[in-house]
């Protein structure tokens, strides 16, 4: 990129000098370099940085994903019924019916924008029925605590026992349980954070976290908090987790920021309706201290 920024200067400098001088320009080489907006991802386009050849030291640029829960029925729901039937994994069997409840927990932190609304309001999303059910689930902006439950109703043409904690009465109709639960921990948030510094943001493309300093600056005291929680010094890993909840809300922006300079004007964390990111930042750093012992740094 400097390379780029040198030879746009000097053939800047030189088009103003020509014309100073009342001399005609030679036209300028052009240089025209392919980028793509996807590609394969053992490809070099993943982190090509721009003119020159690539450099094979240079890490990939997108080196988080968000996480999915991606749901695999198998044939007949065949992946969980025969996982279900320890006793007999060959017994038939018939689905009923199939249901997929998903509940987001209440919060405290964080909790309504500025007019007022909720940003992550409880609410719970039940589909029912094998051709319904969304199998495919983004977790990027999924509270911790939030819960996925799959519920499979399946009949046996025969009386089969395979319900749970028994011996018990053989059953024609079986009901089996799926239960995923969304966790946060020191190091999850760590990936959360370098995968918002690597998203877009609005219509300019800047990243979700566009203050590179910022971003520095808080993966340093992730890192220095769990390596105090490792070490059983709950106390300093609060007080760096403190830290970190103070700038994150020091940074948010409810807009794309109009200046994209790393630490220019108008630069920080996403908070708006389609990217609370710095919302997410704040809801998991609380989780994470309830639910790990570390609790709030004493006063």
């Amino acid at each position: 990129m400097r390379r780029i920024l040198i030879l746009v200067l000097t053939l800047t400098m030189l088009i103003a000098g020509a014309s100073f001088a009342g001399r005609v320009l030679t036209t300028p080489k052009l240089h025209v370099i392919p980028v793509y907006q996807t590609c394969a991802a053992t490809s070099d386009c993943d982190w090509y940085a721009g003119y020159g050849e690539p450099d094979p030291d240079l890490p990939d640029v997108i080196s988080s994903a968000p996480g999915i829960l991606a749901i695999d029925p198998g044939m007949n729901w065949a992946n969980f019924v025969q996982a279900a039937q320890t006793t007999d994994p060959n017994q038939s069997w018939t689905i009923k019916n199939v249901t997929l409840v998903k509940q987001t927990p209440p919060h405290d932190q964080c909790k309504f924008d500025e007019g007022g609304a909720e940003i992550f309001p409880v609410h719970t999303i039940t589909q029912q029925g094998t051709a319904n059910i969304r199998k495919w689930w983004p977790l990027m902006y999924e509270l911790p605590s939030t819960t996925f439950t799959l519920t499979i109703l399946y009949g046996t043409p025969n009386l089969f026992d395979d319900d749970g904690a028994g011996p018990n009465p053989g059953a024609w109709v079986h009901v089996e349980q799926w239960v995923w639960h969304v966790e946060a921990t020191i190091e999850s948030l760590e990936n959360l954070l370098e995968l918002f510094y690597e998203l877009p943001y609005g219509l300019d493309e800047v990243p979700l976290i566009s203050d590179g300093l910022l971003y520095d600056d808080l993966q340093l005291l992730l890192e220095g908090a769990e390596a105090a929680y490792l070490d059983g010094d709950l106390a300093t890993a609060a007080d760096m987790l403190a830290s970190f909840e103070m700038e994150v809300m020091d940074a948010c922006i409810d807009e794309s920021p109009s200046f994209p300079n790393p630490t220019g004007p108008g630069t920080g964390i996403a908070n708006s309706d389609e990217n609370p990111a710095c919302c997410k930042l704040l809801i998991d750093v609380e989780y994470i201290l309830r639910t790990t012992g570390i609790g709030q740094p004493k006063k």
